[in-house]
């Protein structure tokens, strides 16, 4: 412990003469008890751990959801063929094909509250680039409206045009997962590529964007002129399986989603008790069930943190209490000394506040690191939780000091007069 009393020695000597004796006194004590003191600490760590863990990785899911909404627009809706059990994975969307361009063009014409609708179509293609052949990329038939609902960065190269839809050009924009699967590092743009035996130039890869809101993998796709990805691509004049459809205003979202599945049932033929065949998807929605899902995570961890705190506070106990049993000599002697019953009580709280403090800082810094490690994992963005920080230190001193109360009042009880006559 001498190693430890170096450490923090040129930082206590500035506090006050009171405190500053106090902590030279904790330091020393705890050092007697390197095991004991050791194991306090633990617990304090733990539930400081797990508290700063989930407060900043709810963080950061907020920020993400916030990110895709701003990319996406907050007020849009996905329409999808067919009855999806997620929301918008690749083999769902393949295999579905019940929606029309003459669907996108009837919700774009019949209701008013629509600002813009971007049919698109979707299948998964073997992809090639010289010896190297790349399957499970989703390929997706886009129109130029699609641009204007998402918020795609232009890095080296452009986005597509209303000439490459009318000539029907063989462009492709590619997302960097899939990019760096083609060309392994290399530049992309300006390279051919062989999607199902055609030959289509790469005009733009996308920065890394992860998975949207509605659960598509954004790096693996790539994207397509519509014209081109079903009359050249995919054999097809009409059938797509994902319509973009953006309202207005936030406040007729709701009525327009009502609006869309009206119309689709008329146009579909879909009689009264008889089940969709596409799904209509605010991106709200997922959001509230992403919330949802993280207040019942951080629900988890606080759970964890309370049990942890718990198991600290019983050993910081246990600790101070053999602590008070084996000093009992060196109370009286302060006592016998003129020391008053507040200072051998002030004396035992500033230990535990030490112990508890000692815990919230390395459970701090060691939650800080982990949260890093699990953005850098799954992709979303850092972020350190104010609240999160606050309410673990207010917890760790609380936990601490509740601790210290029952064994201070105990080493108040000791009578210097009983301890010097044995």
């Amino acid at each position: 412990m001498t190693a430890g009393r170096q450490l923090f020695e040129p930082f206590i000597k500035f506090l006050p003469k009171n405190i500053y004796l106090n902590l030279t006194i904790a330091v020393k004590a705890l050092g007697s008890f390197k095991l004991r003191t050791s194991l306090a600490i633990t617990g304090v760590v733990l539930g400081t751990l797990s508290l700063i863990t989930v407060a900043n990785t709810s963080r950061s899911m907020e920020l993400k959801t916030i990110t895709d909404l701003e990319m996406f627009g907050k007020n849009l809706l996905t329409v999808k063929s067919g009855l999806m059990r997620g929301h918008g994975s690749p083999s769902d969307l393949a295999q579905s094909n019940r929606l029309t361009l003459d669907d996108a063009r009837a919700i774009r014409e019949s209701l008013t509250a629509v600002k813009t609708v971007a049919p698109a179509a979707t299948r998964t293609f073997p992809v090639k680039y010289r010896n190297t052949t790349v399957t499970g990329t989703m390929m997706m038939g886009i129109p130029v409206e699609f641009f204007k609902l998402k918020k795609i960065p232009v890095s080296q190269g452009r986005l597509f045009t209303e000439e490459d839809e009318k000539e029907m050009r063989k462009t492709v924009i590619t997302g960097s997962k899939a990019a760096e699967k083609l060309f392994k590092g290399g530049a992309p743009v300006g390279k051919i590529i062989f999607v199902n035996q055609a030959a289509c130039e790469v005009i733009e890869t996308l920065p890394p964007m992860a998975v949207d809101l509605s659960g598509i993998d954004e790096d693996n796709i790539i994207y397509v002129p519509l014209s081109t990805f079903m009359k050249r691509l995919a054999n097809t004049t009409a059938t797509i399986n994902l319509i973009y459809v953006e309202a207005v205003s936030e406040a007729a979202v709701e009525r327009l989603k009502g609006d869309i599945e009206a119309l689709l049932r008329k146009r579909h033929n879909i009689k009264k008790g008889e089940r969709d065949d596409f799904t209509v998807t605010d991106l709200r929605d997922i959001n509230a069930m992403q919330t949802k899902t993280m207040k019942i995570v951080v629900t988890l961890g606080m759970i964890t943190s309370a049990i942890s705190f718990t198991i600290s506070s019983i050993g910081i106990l246990s600790v101070m209490i053999l602590m008070v049993d084996e000093r009992k000599v060196e109370i009286g002697i302060r006592r016998a000394a003129g020391a008053k019953k507040r200072d051998i009580a002030l004396q035992f709280l500033t230990e535990v506040s030490f112990i508890s403090l000692m815990g919230a800082a390395v459970g701090l810094i060691t939650g800080i690191g982990l949260s890093l490690g699990i953005s850098a994992i799954a992709k979303i963005p850092f972020a350190v939780s104010l609240p999160g920080v606050v309410i673990s230190l207010a917890a760790s001193i609380v936990t601490g000091i509740a601790s210290g109360i029952y064994p201070s009042i105990k080493a108040m009880e000791i009578q210097p007069a009983g301890i010097l006559r044995n």
